[in-house]
C-alpha cells in the first residue's frame, strides 16, 4: 500500500509541471493578444491623425478649386464644396481678357533661371567646400547660414539700392539676382553634404584615368549626387515660383508682372475678383504639382541622404 501511495504521490508530482506550464502559456498568449490590440489602436490613431492632417492642408486647395468654378454670387452664398451650377467663364476671362500668358512666361523664365544657375554655382561651390581646405572656408560657409538668418523685409532696401545703382529695378534680372541669392545658401550646403558622401577613391580613379577635374565632377560626381540635385533644383523653382514680396518691390511694369503679383492684381480699390483670383491660382498650380509629383521619389531621397551625409 505504502508503494502504491508513494508512485500515487510521484505520478502526481510528474502532472502538476503541465497545469502550471499551461498556466503561463495562457498568460503570455492574453498579454501578446493585449499588447497586439494595444499596437493596432496606435495604428488606428496614426492613421487618423495623418487623415485629419492631411485633410487640413488640402481643404485651402480644395476650396480653391471649388471656387474657380462657381459664379461670383455663388462664391459668397453656397459653402459648399461641390458647385451647384458649375461654370467656367472665370478661366476664359483669365486666358483670353488678362495678360496670364505674359505672367506665366515670366516667372517661367524667372524660375528656371534660378534653378539653372542655383544647381551650376551651387555644385561649384559645394564641391570646393567638400574637397579643399583653404583660407576663409569656415567664413564663407557660416555667412551662406547668416544669410538663411535675416527675414527678407531686411534686405528688402539694401537690394533694392544695389539694384537702382545697376539700372537693374523693374527688370526680370532684379528678381533672378534677388532669388539666386536666397537659393543659393541652401543649395550649397545641400550639395557639400552631398559630395561629403561620395568616397574619394571614386574620382581619383577617373582622375589617373586622365579625366580633369570638372570632367570628374560632370561625369562622374554630378551623376552620384543627382538625388540632391533634384532637391537643389525643386527648391530653387518653387522659391522662385511662389515668392510675391520681392516681385512686388523691384516690379511696376504689368509686363514684367510674375504669376504671384499677377495674381494680385485682381485685388481692386473696392472690389476682389475672388473667381478669377481662384481660376489663375489653379492654373499656376498644376505646372508645380506636375512637377513635383514627376520628381518625388528622387526629392525625398535626396533630402534624406543630404541632411544625413556629411
Amino acid at each position: 500500500m505504502r508503494r502504491e501511495a508513494t508512485m500515487a504521490s510521484s505520478s502526481a508530482l510528474r502532472t502538476e509541471p503541465p497545469k502550471a506550464t499551461a498556466g503561463a502559456g495562457s498568460t503570455s498568449t492574453a498579454a501578446f493578444r493585449r499588447k497586439r490590440l494595444r499596437r493596432g489602436i496606435g495604428r488606428v490613431g496614426t492613421h487618423v491623425a495623418l487623415l485629419a492632417i492631411s485633410a487640413f492642408a488640402l481643404a485651402p486647395l480644395a476650396w480653391a478649386i471649388s471656387s474657380a468654378f462657381k459664379s461670383d454670387t455663388e462664391i459668397m452664398t453656397n459653402l459648399s464644396i461641390i458647385p451647384s451650377q458649375p461654370t467656367l467663364d472665370h478661366f476664359r476671362v483669365v486666358l483670353r481678357e488678362s495678360n496670364f500668358g505674359r505672367w506665366f512666361l515670366n516667372s517661367l523664365l524667372v524660375s528656371l533661371g534660378t534653378t539653372v544657375l542655383a544647381i551650376l554655382v551651387g555644385s561649384l561651390a559645394g564641391y570646393a567646400m567638400s574637397r579643399w581646405r583653404f583660407r576663409g572656408r569656415g567664413f564663407y560657409g557660416n555667412s551662406l547660414l547668416v544669410i538663411q538668418m535675416f527675414p527678407g523685409v531686411m534686405l528688402a532696401i539694401p537690394m533694392f539700392l544695389l539694384l537702382t545703382k545697376f539700372h537693374l529695378i523693374d527688370t526680370l534680372w532684379a528678381l533672378l539676382v534677388t532669388y539666386l541669392t536666397f537659393a543659393l545658401a541652401f543649395s550649397v550646403w545641400m550639395l557639400k553634404g552631398y559630395f561629403d558622401g561620395i568616397p574619394r577613391e571614386i574620382e581619383e580613379a577617373a582622375l589617373i584615368d586622365g579625366t580633369g577635374r570638372l570632367g570628374a565632377l560632370r561625369h562622374v560626381i554630378m551623376p552620384l549626387a543627382g538625388p540632391g540635385i533634384v532637391t537643389v533644383a525643386v527648391f530653387s523653382f518653387l522659391l522662385s515660383w511662389n515668392e510675391f514680396f520681392f516681385a512686388y518691390v523691384f516690379l511696376a511694369s504689368p509686363g514684367k508682372f510674375t504669376l504671384s503679383l499677377g495674381l494680385y492684381s485682381f485685388i481692386q480699390q473696392f472690389t476682389t475678383q475672388w473667381g478669377n483670383i481662384m481660376a489663375a491660382g489653379v492654373l499656376a498650380t498644376l505646372p508645380v504639382l506636375v512637377f513635383f509629383f514627376l520628381l518625388q521619389r528622387s526629392l525625398t531621397r535626396g533630402l534624406v541622404a543630404g541632411a544625413t551625409k556629411g
